[in-house]
């Protein structure tokens, strides 16, 4: 019995670095921002009807909110995003869907402005006339990203079309890896390697 023990716990010490190491990956940060912003807009929409549960509540108010994904840019030079920013966007948008959330990419051109007085995130009138057009987009996810010695630092935003509030934020912090590390390199916006769409310094 003790031997079985022994192996069994030699096992878990084995297993545990890479159950933590799993929490740092680009998808476990994705859903960590989620989660985050879900938590926020639940908060907002989702009410309290005491005539139906609140998970028939938050997924009816997930269902009636359309999303328009961005992708993050490089805080230190705006005019560039890294693929790793790209794919930042496609995990947390993976999530947003599966949560029952109605999701667009925006591809039109279209710019989000960061004004660097105030450090916020501004919808351009392009971007709000594109929402209007929809008759469906209520909010735009855009975010920055910041690129330390070890690790990359994400911030997104959930922004109101039309008003410009904040109505969720979430952040999530990825280590450096050998993996990643190609996946860092920032591209100039038109390069052909990312989103026309990407934060653009007021």
């Amino acid at each position: 019995m003790s031997r079985f023990l022994v192996v069994i716990l030699v096992l878990a010490a084995l297993l545990f670095p890479l159950t933590a190491a799993a929490v740092g990956t680009v998808p476990g940060a994705a859903n960590s921002i989620a989660e985050q912003l879900d938590d926020q807009l639940m908060m907002r929409y989702a009410g309290d009807d005491p005539g139906t549960s609140k998970k028939q509540r938050q997924a009816l108010a997930r269902a009636q909110i359309m999303i328009m994904g961005t992708t993050p840019a490089n805080i230190n030079n705006l005019e560039v995003a890294s693929p790793l920013a790209r794919q930042m966007t496609e995990e947390i948008s993976r999530w947003l869907v599966n949560a029952g959330y109605r999701y667009q990419e925006l591809r039109k051109g279209s710019y989000i402005r960061f004004d660097k007085r105030t450090g916020e995130l501004i919808l351009t009138r392009d971007v709000r006339k594109l929402a209007s057009t929809l008759g469906t987009g209520q909010a735009v996810l855009a975010g920055t990203y910041v690129v330390s010695g070890e690790q990359v630092r994400f911030s997104m935003s959930l922004i109101h079309t039309t008003s410009n509030e904040v109505l969720a934020k979430g952040t999530a912090t990825v280590p450096i890896t050998d993996d990643l590390l190609p996946l860092l390199e920032d591209q100039p916006a038109g390069s052909g390697k990312v989103p026309t769409v990407y934060t653009r310094l007021q």
